[in-house]
Order: C-alpha cells, then structure tokens, then sequence
C-alpha cells in the first residue's frame, strides 16, 4: 500500500564526495538559503541604485551620511535617492580594491598607490610623507598604513593624520613575511597579516613613546588579504591551506570543511575577498573568489554564502544572458546604509532588497539538488508533492512556477514537470508533480527562474514498495 514519506530535503550543501555517492547531504543550492525551518527561501536581488562611470568594479563606505564609492579611480558621493556626484579631486590610484578607514576629520582611502583623503568637497592626497599603501586604519589617534613588500607598518603622528615621520614605523615580526592585510576591529585591535603570520597589536598607555605593542600572534596567515573580516565576534580569513577559516583570540578553526574540496580546487584566487551580510534576519558571512573557474559552470566567478548561526553554506550566482548559464554575482562590495542594503557592481551601484527576485533585471534562477534518496528501499514513486508559499500573481498570464525532476539510480534526469505557483488568493499549500517510476534511490532538482518569491516548505513522495 502506497504512503506518503516526507523527503530529507534540508541536508547541508556538501561538495567533498562525488554527487553521485551523496546520500545524507544537498548537493547544489543556489540563489537561495536553508532557513530556520527547515525550507528554503530565496536569497534577495540586486535592483539598479546608481550609474556611475566605465565598468570597474566599485567599492563601497560611509562618510558623514552619504554613500561613497570609488569606481575606476574615481570617487563619487551618492545620496539617499541615488543621485551621484563625482568628487574627484585626486583619483584613487593602484591595482588593489579600495580600503577605508575614518579619523575624526576625513575618511581615507588606500588601492596600491598613495592614500586618498576626502574631508572637504573633493578628495586629495593626504600626505607626500605617508607610504603608498594598499591598506589604511585608525585606532585612538593614529593613522596606519602597510608599507607596501616589507614587514613595517607606519603611522602617523598622534591627532594628524597627514603628519609623517619616517622613524615612526614598527614590525610585526611573528614571522618573516611581508605584510599584506591590516585590519582594525570594532573592539579596537590592530591585526597585521602576512601569507604566514597574523598577529595582534594593542594601544600602549599615551605616556608611552612605542603607540603599539603585539599581544599575541595566531597560528594561520592569511593568504588573499581581503578575505580578512570581522564577524560574529571573531575574525575571519582564508589560510594557506585555502580553508575559509574563524578566529578568535589565539584559537582558529576551518569553517568550509563541508565546501573545502569546492576551495581547494580552484584556479585563480586573484581578488578574493569577504564581509558580513545581515539581510533578512539571517546573518551571513559572503566569499567571494571573482577570477576563479567555478567547476559547476565553467563559468567565471565563484560566490560562497556561510550561514555561522546555522553552520551552512550556500551559493550565489549571476547570470549570462548571451549563453544562458549561470555566472559571477554581480557585487564587489557590500554596504549598509540608510536601513537598506547596497552591493558596488560594475560602474554601477545595487541595491540588495528582500523583494526584488532578479539581480539588475537579469534572471537570478534558484537551484535546489538533492543527495541520493536510498533509505526507503526498492520503491515506485506513484506522486511526488511540494509544499510551497503560493498565491503570487495577480493575473492568470503572469503566473510563477516551480520545475521538479529526478533521477533515478543515477541515470539521466526526467524531464522537468512545471507546475505554476497560483493567483493571489490560491492559498493552498501543495502542489502535486505525479509520478516518477521504480527506483532503488532517487534524486531531486527543483528550480525556479521567474522574478517572484520562493519559499520551499518540505517535499513528500507517495511510495510503493516493490522489493527490500
């Protein structure tokens, strides 16, 4: 007698075996994110904010209410409407991503080539003595910067952040690397990275004459610089073993054990970079690796979503509308501002919303895909039903829908069964996609491409024993 089962559909996405040896864990989830329920829910899109100039990637900060972005060495202020200026007295110069750092009186800018300040209408130098500097801080009084391919870091005089001495540098010497990453967290920390070391500085009493002292040192390096961020109380970064790895004081633990074999197998980690995202009520910490060949696509770009609260990852991707494949996510930078969430794209600003369900009127396609079902023994599926969030559209002709197939013992997939999610008002929770054939396991691949909401619940199958 056939009965219904309810399907494990919620395993964590999981890469570091062969697909078709995965029974207990997901396979692929893209676009979207396990929620606390146990379901799935679409991960927001990128809505157009800001047009700026050329197409460089744009980066992203604050400064004294206004959105600032640097985007092909340019530097623009950009207000609540999105209307953008450019403020460009100076231009950011040099190869690396733009770095921020606030002082009391200017926020500061760092690339690769000399230090930016914007403190009046447009940007200038900050100082012909400060260092040409791909990163740049504060901390009580003090302006810091790397001096770039050696182990020192300089910093200003106390209170004047364009005041230069070349006596006042120190070393941050753990190990005999050259420092490429500085960081200053919420807490008031200096962290100081190298391929092999990182170490953190404190602030010494303002009677002293050394500003910093180390006060210990953790046993990773940091292997891309700016995939070093703050998060949940602990730092976060990818090591020389290309593990996304958490620290916090001395103790540090990988955190892409379920992923690593995704991480290990890339071919270009030129660019990476990482930072906190808290959108939706979820808080996630987002890598990505822009120059990498992803091995799901072929495609350029690999974009990493780790949820810490639930210890799951996820993946974002973008869209190639001339191959119609999947590519990069279109965001370099993440910023919040306003009580809204915007990503620096391309010449161009987003904004990140809970309603929007295409990235920059591109198709953003959810894919979810099972492990192999192979706990219900030899078994015929006579119905297979969804659980979905329903009642979408407003007209019969703009109807969303949801596409299910499977396979079967790990031969080729069914065709898709497309089935539309309703008209406003259709409130009734399941859809039913009918029957899939005998099989000893089974797998599943629900998509969807459309610009509406998607809220997977569960999934059951109506079986039929025929054997063990």
């Amino acid at each position: 007698m056939a009965e219904w089962k309810s399907l494990p559909i919620d395993g964590k996405l999981f890469t570091n075996i062969q697909e078709s040896c995965l029974s207990k864990n997901g396979a692929a989830l893209e676009n979207a994110f396990a929620n606390e329920g146990g379901g799935f829910t679409r991960f927001p899109g990128l809505d157009s904010f800001a047009t700026l100039t050329g197409a460089a990637p744009t980066y992203l900060d604050e400064w004294r209410g206004d959105l600032i972005a640097v985007s092909n060495s340019r530097v623009w202020r950009v207000k609540e409407t999105g209307a953008a200026s450019d403020i460009t007295g100076v231009p950011v110069s040099g190869s690396g991503r733009a770095i921020f750092a606030k002082t009391p009186n200017e926020l500061l800018v760092a690339a690769g080539g000399p230090i930016v300040r914007l403190a009046g209408a447009t940007t200038e130098i900050l100082s012909e003595d400060a260092p040409l500097a791909t990163h740049v801080g504060y901390l009580e009084g003090y302006t810091l910067a790397i001096e770039m391919a050696t182990e020192n870091m300089l910093h200003s005089a106390a209170d004047n952040a364009r005041s230069w001495d070349a006596a006042d540098v120190f070393a941050a010497d753990a190990k005999p690397d050259k420092l490429t990453a500085l960081l200053v967290t919420p807490y008031r920390e200096l962290l100081l990275a190298g391929p092999d070391s990182l170490e953190q500085f404190e602030r010494l009493s303002t009677t002293s004459t050394i500003p910093f002292s180390r006060r210990w040192a953790v046993g990773e390096g940091v292997a891309f610089p700016y995939t070093l961020t703050f998060a949940d109380n602990g730092i976060w970064l990818i090591n020389d073993n290309r593990e996304f790895v958490r620290a916090s004081g001395q103790v540090s633990r990988p955190v892409s054990d379920d992923v690593g074999n995704s991480l290990q197998g890339l071919d270009d980690f030129t660019d990476a970079w990482a930072c906190p995202v808290l959108i939706r009520g979820q808080k996630f910490v987002l890598l990505q690796i822009p120059n990498a060949t992803n091995t799901e696509y072929g495609t350029k770009g690999l974009t990493l979503l780790f949820d810490y609260r639930q210890n799951r990852w996820a993946t974002l991707f973008g869209w190639d509308a001339n191959e119609a494949v999947p590519a990069r996510w279109p965001g370099w930078s993440y910023m919040t501002l306003w009580g809204r969430h915007f990503v620096g794209g391309n010449g161009c600003i987003y904004e990140l919303k809970n309603d929007e369900y295409q990235n920059a009127g591109l198709t953003q396609r959810v894919l979810i895909r099972t492990g192999h079902f192979d706990n219900f023994g030899q078994v015929r599926i006579d119905n297979l039903r969804c659980r979905f969030k329903r009642g979408l559209a407003n007209s019969n002709s703009d109807r969303p829908v949801a596409s299910l197939r499977v396979r079967r013992d790990n031969k080729t997939w069914t065709k898709w069964k497309r089935k539309d999610l309703g008209r406003n008002g259709e409130t009734d929770q399941y859809i039913e996609f009918g029957g899939f054939g005998a099989a000893d396991s089974f797998q599943l691949e629900i998509a969807m491409s459309d610009a509406a909401e998607f809220e997977l619940i569960k999934c059951q199958a109506q079986l039929t024993t025929l054997g063990y």
